[in-house]
């Protein structure tokens, strides 16, 4: 039996509750979560990520040039046939009815609708001196004149990153003039958040963790079905 046979999370308080504090939050509905799964599942993902060297990676960068190492630059690994096991394991987790369903009722959003692709998610890694600069997403799904995203979701799994490593997910003001929040990609840190074309977000300030370590983290995001279907112009992020 492995730490993924009885997969279980553990939501704080009530879906009430959390739906509150999601909507509360500034700039735009959010919430931060620690620790809602099993540490040992978290843990084991991190040792599973693939050399930077692998093929498999897709070498994102961070919306602007960068004088990191290349190896340290952000990159990404969306195909799910490439991923070890136990993280395709734990995106299967992410994607489940129950948990689609339960993060549906926190958010309040409807029915949420996954992407199998995982198109611009997947597993995300950055090192020393990488930065992402702050942006509002594009609309990922293959299909974007029927489905608009809707919540975007990040789980860290860096078992040893420190505060002061920095690399903080910033939220900015939806004119994009200002950061609103900061938070820091800390071990099993849970972030779920609504996203449109002012939701705008990033981590420009370059890591300052030890070359050995990684910012590294499971993205998914979620959709809802549109209505009709719709001409997308111009389907790009928008960078700040």
């Amino acid at each position: 039996m492995t730490v993924f046979d009885e997969m279980r999370w553990h939501w704080p308080s009530d879906f009430a509750d959390l739906h509150q504090r999601f909507r509360s939050a500034t700039p735009f509905p959010h919430i931060v979560l620690d620790n809602i799964f099993p540490p040992q599942v978290v843990s084991s993902l991190y040792d599973e990520i693939p050399q930077a060297s692998d093929e498999a990676w897709i070498r994102w960068g961070g919306g602007k040039p960068e004088t990191c190492n290349v190896k340290f630059k952000k990159r990404g690994l969306s195909d799910v046939a490439r991923m070890p096991e136990p993280i395709r394991r734990m995106f299967a987790t992410l994607t489940c009815d129950r948990f689609v369903t339960e993060l549906s009722a926190l958010t309040g959003t409807g029915d949420l609708v996954i992407d199998p692709s995982f198109s611009g998610g997947g597993v995300h890694c950055s090192g020393q001196g990488a930065a992402l600069r702050v942006h509002a997403d594009p609309i990922r799904h293959p299909d974007p004149g029927a489905y608009d995203q809707a919540i975007n979701l990040i789980l860290y799994i860096n078992p040893n990153w420190e505060e002061h490593f920095g690399g903080e997910l910033e939220l900015w003001s939806r004119d994009c003039q200002q950061c609103e929040t900061s938070i820091a990609p800390l071990f099993n840190r849970l972030i779920v958040f609504q996203t449109d074309r002012t939701t705008f977000h990033g981590h420009p300030r370059p890591n300052l963790c030890p070359p050995d370590q990684y910012r590294a983290s499971l993205a998914v995001y979620y959709y809802v079905k549109r209505d009709k279907i719709v001409d997308i112009v111009n389907n790009r992020p928008i960078w700040r």
